[in-house]
């Protein structure tokens, strides 16, 4: 019962996502959808919400999928993702949009430990900073944009994460043709940790 249920979850989450996608070319100037974004809770914890369409249908959510990502040290963190919206491509911390290809619509997600913190990133790259936000853990974050316009980095400080000095850092490709904000992104990553 519980298999069946999942996987109707993930039938109707599909088929939102390939509804929204077959209108515009995957990772290609398509709009944001607004819709879908209610389903990227990426909780640890918890379990994750389906777009508020499809609550009514079904009242089970699906467990996330936990990888561990090495550190710049040699220790590990274990991260839980939805792999209904982004798939582990299997090397090291690398993620694409589920939709897109590995080239397209992807996550590289570092973590950094050791003697650079965030507000020594924050200064550094101060002239190029396109936003700052506090995320729903209330951790910092920031966006920077890179040389390449359509690449991205989300740098969010790691306090409570890793010990010692630290942060996450984000890559994220093809970022204007993502479906959800930079600041989504981070949280859906933060709450991954």
């Amino acid at each position: 019962m519980i298999w069946g249920m999942t996987m109707k979850k993930r039938i109707i989450a599909s088929a939102l996502i390939a509804c929204s996608l077959l209108s515009v070319t995957a990772c290609d100037s398509h709009t944001k959808a607004t819709v879908i974004q209610t389903m990227a809770t990426f909780e640890t914890t918890g379990q994750n919400s389906l777009p508020e369409e499809t609550e009514s249908t079904t009242a089970d959510t699906a467990m996330p999928e936990t990888i561990m990502l090495r550190g710049s040290g040699d220790d590990t963190y274990p991260f839980s993702y939805d792999s209904d919206i982004i798939t582990y491509s299997g090397q090291g911390g690398k993620f694409f949009l589920v939709g897109s290809s590995p080239t397209e619509c992807y996550l590289h997600i570092m973590v950094q430990s050791g003697s650079e913190t965030y507000e020594d990133v924050l200064k550094a790259e101060s002239e190029r900073i396109d936003e700052e936000f506090t995320l729903d853990s209330g951790r910092r974050a920031f966006c920077y944009k890179t040389s390449d316009a359509s690449t991205c980095h989300v740098i969010i400080e790691a306090d409570g994460i890793i010990s010692g000095n630290g942060l996450i850092k984000i890559t994220i490709g093809s970022a204007d043709s993502w479906m959800y904000s930079h600041q989504d992104i981070a949280n859906m990553v933060d709450k991954g940790f």
